[in-house]
């Protein structure tokens, strides 16, 4: 058994939604790894930072957005990678916002407001792809439309 630690830590996710019912989607910087990945906003929980905190901290971040609304926790995912030596546990929310101007960070090139249906073609992250179907699923059990 290889004794080489890996990292563990705690993260923050966003499913942000505006008021024509899209959701926003960030694309990584190539050096951002997992480079050009089409993903949700989020990132790590800062230790004995409030997990709320740090999505407020996360979405002015790398979207600029100041004004949002938590609607409800989507859930909380499992991710491992290998090469990496990182295990990480996400908590993802659903928010919206009626903002629709976006400002990036450094850490993504290109962004977009799609409909659910749309963010699924666009994502190649199971990841990613998990928390949208989530949020759709979250919509439909309280009797949202999706499209």
């Amino acid at each position: 058994m290889d004794n080489e630690e890996g990292r563990f830590n705690f993260a923050i996710g966003a499913i942000i939604e505006n008021s024509e019912g899209e959701i926003l989607l960030i694309k990584r910087s190539p050096d951002n790894s997992p480079g050009n990945i089409w993903d949700v906003v989020g990132g790590g929980i800062q230790q004995f930072e409030n997990p709320f905190d740090a999505l407020t901290r996360e979405i002015r971040e790398e979207t600029g957005i100041e004004e949002f609304e938590i609607i409800k926790m989507l859930g909380v995912f499992h991710n491992y990678e290998i090469d990496g030596f990182q295990e990480r546990i996400w908590v993802t929310y659903w928010c919206k916002t009626n903002e629709s101007s976006v400002r990036l960070s450094h850490e993504h090139v290109e962004y977009c407001w799609a409909k659910p249906e749309k963010a699924l073609e666009i994502s190649s992250h199971k990841d990613i792809t998990i928390n949208i179907i989530r949020f759709i699923e979250e919509k439909q059990k309280l009797g949202y439309s999706i499209g």
